[in-house]
């Protein structure tokens, strides 16, 4: 776990304007995430990223993401000093809105340039500070304490789910609630009958969600863990 400061590398970008509801936020994108692609493959079969398969999938705004952004806008959870921390946070929207709400945020990525990129974002639409935290979620830091974890579209490959579940089971308090929006994979349904099974209460519900000229239908789940 690094708590990023310095300089930070931003890729060449383009502006994307995203409508929450009333609100306006504005967001640079990577202008070519294939550049991005043939770096990684350039770096060789043997280094780390590449063994590790680093995919920038952080580069692009998924919907999953602009679903639990509209989730957390339309939901109440948020008042003024509400600890949030975003979990492979990618582009940082739904930390951003957070911190449009009141929260105090923490945007974590396991990649450095996703951190460099949210926080610039972050930047672009709010004027309080923000912590950016490099934190691997096979890793977790159990000294984190905050109200609510935000995470979109991270249960998209079965060897994560087990690190996943000990990641959450580390960082959401007792008393404490996860939001997850993710595609309704059916892959994935698997990950939410371990959660259910390692003593989480879960409830879901569908959000509706028209981007880039189509429609998605996106599941929120609300986490919480069940008292002892």
């Amino acid at each position: 776990m690094t708590r990023i400061q310095g300089k930070m590398s931003v890729p060449k970008t383009k502006r994307q304007e995203i409508q929450i509801y009333e609100r306006k936020l504005y967001l640079d994108t990577v202008a070519n995430i294939d550049e991005l692609f043939e770096e990684l493959l350039q770096k060789g079969p043997d280094h780390e990223d590449v063994k590790d398969e680093r995919i920038p999938y952080w580069a692009e705004l998924w919907p999953s993401a602009v679903a639990l952004a509209k989730y957390i806008e339309e939901a109440n959870l948020i008042v003024k000093g509400t600890r949030v921390l975003e979990l492979g946070c990618g582009l940082g929207l739904p930390g951003i809105l957070a911190g449009q709400l009141g929260a105090k945020v923490i945007l974590s990525d396991y990649i450095r340039e996703a951190l460099d990129l949210a926080g610039h974002n972050w930047k672009l639409n709010n004027s309080d500070s923000v912590e950016l935290l490099l934190m691997d979620w096979r890793h977790p830091d159990p000294n984190l304490d905050v109200d609510l974890i935000l995470a979109s579209d991270i249960a998209y490959e079965k060897k994560s789910f087990h690190d996943l579940i000990h990641a959450f089971k580390f960082l959401l308090r007792r008393g404490g609630k996860m939001i997850i929006s993710e595609p309704n994979r059916h892959f994935a349904q698997s990950f939410f009958e371990g959660l259910h099974t390692d003593g989480f209460s879960i409830i879901s519900m569908r959000e509706d969600l028209e981007f880039r000229e189509h429609k998605y239908s996106i599941h929120i789940h609300e986490l919480k863990l069940d008292q002892e």
